[in-house]
C-alpha cells in the first residue's frame, strides 16, 4: 500500500509539472484549459499536504520528520516546488554511486546538479509565465526562459535576458543565489576528491 501511495504521488508530480508549464509553452490559456490546470495543481497539492501531514502525525519526533524529508515540506509550502518529488526517483542514479567507493565523495555532487536541473527547469517556466505578456519584458517565450535560467544559475550573467517585473526580480535573486551554491559544492567536492586521492596515493607509498 506504501509503495502504491508514493506511486501515486509522483505521477501528481509529474502531473503537476505538466500542468504548472503548460502555460509557459503557449501563447494563450482558454478558461476551461485554466480551470482544469488549477485543478490538476489542487489535487496534487491536496494529496501531498495529506502525506506529509500523516507522516508528521506517525513520527515520534515531528522537528526530526520534517528535517528529514526537505522535499515533502518544499512540495506543500512552495507548491511550485512540487516537481521535486520526481527527484526521488532521478536520485536512484545517485544513491548507486554510493556503493562506489572512490565515487562516494561525488554523489553529493551528482544529487546537487540533478536538483540545480530542475530548479532550473522551474524557474524558466516561472519566470517565462511572469513575463512574456509584459510590455517591456525581453523574455517572451519559454526558450528565453530557460536562456535566462541557465546563464543565471551558472552565473555567467550575459544580461541579454533579464526580469522586469517584482516577482521576476524576486525569482531572479534565489536562482543567482542557487547558482554561487552550486559552485561552491562543486569546487568542494572536487578538492576534497583531489585530498582523498591524495592521501590515498601517500598510504600506498607508506605500506610499500
Amino acid at each position: 500500500m506504501k509503495r502504491l501511495w508514493n506511486e501515486t504521488l509522483t505521477v501528481l508530480a509529474i502531473a503537476f509539472l505538466v500542468s504548472f508549464s503548460y502555460p509557459a509553452f503557449v501563447s494563450t490559456v482558454s478558461t476551461s484549459t485554466q480551470r482544469l490546470l488549477d485543478y490538476i495543481q489542487w489535487i496534487s497539492w491536496f494529496a501531498f499536504a495529506i502525506d506529509l501531514t500523516y507522516g508528521v502525525i506517525k513520527s515520534d519526533n515531528w522537528k526530526r520528520y520534517l528535517l528529514k524529508h526537505p522535499l515533502d515540506v518544499l512540495a506543500v509550502t512552495l507548491p511550485f516546488l512540487r516537481p521535486l518529488r520526481v527527484l526521488r526517483v532521478i536520485s536512484f542514479g545517485a544513491l548507486a554511486l554510493e556503493k562506489v567507493a572512490i565515487a562516494r565523495s561525488m554523489a553529493v555532487t551528482v544529487r546537487v546538479v540533478i536538483t540545480t536541473v530542475f530548479l532550473t527547469y522551474i524557474a524558466a517556466v516561472q519566470m517565462t509565465i511572469f513575463e512574456k505578456d509584459v510590455v517591456g519584458s525581453n523574455i517572451k517565450n519559454f526558450g528565453d526562459g530557460i536562456w535566462w535560467a541557465a546563464v543565471s544559475v551558472t552565473t555567467v550573467g550575459y544580461g541579454d535576458k533579464y526580469p522586469v517585473t517584482t516577482p521576476g526580480k524576486f525569482l531572479a535573486v534565489s536562482i543567482l543565489l542557487l547558482g554561487i551554491s552550486l559552485l561552491a559544492v562543486i569546487t568542494a567536492t572536487i578538492a576534497a576528491t583531489f585530498v582523498q586521492m591524495t592521501q590515498s596515493h601517500n598510504a600506498n607509498k607508506r605500506t610499500d
